[in-house]
């Protein structure tokens, strides 16, 4: 029950930062959000699933009683396949074990390990934020037609 009271609420703050009008879960089907539209995915059919639409949300559950028999490369595929293409923003919920994968996939922690006693983490991957765009790539440091014939290199 506080665990579905914890989720409605980070929905909520997720809604507040960007609009969630559609969301996919995977590893416990979740659909108590009701301004959501919620679609649930088993791994096995998640993994076989065609490229239809792009959802806005999608949170993974691996810690769960389904997702405990699934490997790492079944976990690699999953997140790569919706960080890649299906889903804009990704919150997944996961064991302390699955640090140093979802590290090198992109994600970013957002409840510290240190602050609690229980063996999770939850970690979000969010495309708009992934990367700080560098001083550097802007037109100013690019080739300027207006610039040519003024100055020789």
């Amino acid at each position: 029950m506080a665990g579905q009271n914890v989720i409605t609420s980070m929905l909520d703050d997720l809604s507040k930062e960007q609009p969630i009008a559609t969301a996919l879960c995977i590893g416990q089907n979740i659909d108590h959000h009701a301004s959501i539209q919620w679609q649930y995915f088993n791994v096995t059919d998640f993994l076989s699933l065609p490229f239809t639409q792009r959802y806005d949300l999608g949170f993974v559950l691996f810690d769960t009683e389904e997702m405990q028999d699934i490997n790492e490369t079944q976990k690699a595929q999953l997140l790569v396949k919706l960080r890649d293409l299906m889903a804009k923003r990704i919150v997944v919920v996961s064991k302390l074990d699955d640090e140093k994968l979802l590290r090198s996939l992109g994600f970013t922690q957002l409840i510290d390990k240190t602050t609690h006693d229980s063996n999770f983490a939850l970690w979000q991957f969010n495309i708009l934020t992934y990367k700080h765009v560098p001083d550097w790539f802007n037109s100013k440091f690019w080739a300027n037609p207006e610039n040519w014939n003024k100055f020789r290199w």
